[in-house]
């Protein structure tokens, strides 16, 4: 996601950012996170360059999973786990992403972003009623790496669970007093511990292993 802010920043003129910088000050509107990387706000039209040079790029990438995150999934779906997936990326490169990572066959929903930025809150509210089977939200766990994932989690009475290595800076996560785990294994772990007992499913072993998410602007 950092190359992809960088050929969008070229595009606007502005010098590239490192990945500290970019979790540091990333935050929700995206149009808002731009005008605190160029330290000004953008205008209308820097906003419509933006999107499409970003899009444009996002669309060309090869597809990477981190290491172990195919077989994490996997092992969770062998023990029963039911997994879908949410993210704010056009639904068009969600799905060839998932796709041609091998791993949409794992989940029961896959979201992306259809017209326009409702925000994490509304749409994990739509993806959670649409899923194919019922399910309550307390047995839910959302493994996000920004607040906003987080504050979206528990609007709609789900679990939160903060992956460190994401969009978001760590030290802004673990300020928040929320669960925040440094691998995805851990991630699971943790979340299944948030989960009432009576949920299915058995204990998953540690092995190597998604990411993907947002915090409000000030």
């Amino acid at each position: 996601m950092v190359l992809a802010m960088n050929v969008t920043l070229a595009a606007l003129g502005s010098p590239p950012v490192d990945r500290a910088t970019y979790q540091n000050l990333h935050c929700v509107p995206i149009r808002d996170f731009y005008a605190r990387l160029l330290k000004r706000p953008l205008s209308d039209a820097e906003w419509a360059l933006a999107e499409q040079t970003y899009l444009q790029h996002i669309r060309t990438r090869p597809v990477q999973l981190r290491a172990g995150a195919a077989a994490l999934l996997g092992t969770l779906s062998r023990l029963g786990y039911r997994q879908s997936l949410l993210s704010l990326s056009p639904h068009d490169v969600l799905t060839a992403e998932t796709q041609a990572a091998g791993v949409a066959g794992l989940f029961e929903r896959v979201d992306g972003r259809r017209g326009t930025d409702s925000g994490k809150s509304r749409a994990l509210a739509d993806h959670l009623a649409h899923l194919p089977h019922p399910v309550e939200p307390r047995r839910v766990v959302v493994v996000g790496d920004t607040l906003d994932d987080a504050s979206a989690a528990h609007a709609a009475g789900a679990h939160a669970v903060l992956f460190a290595r994401g969009l978001q800076h760590p030290d802004i996560l673990t300020s928040s007093g929320l669960p925040v785990a440094s691998t995805l294994p851990a991630a699971v772990r943790t979340g299944l511990a948030l989960l009432p007992s009576a949920t299915a499913g058995r204990p998953v072993r540690q092995q190597p292993g998604p990411q993907r998410g947002r915090a409000p602007c000030q």
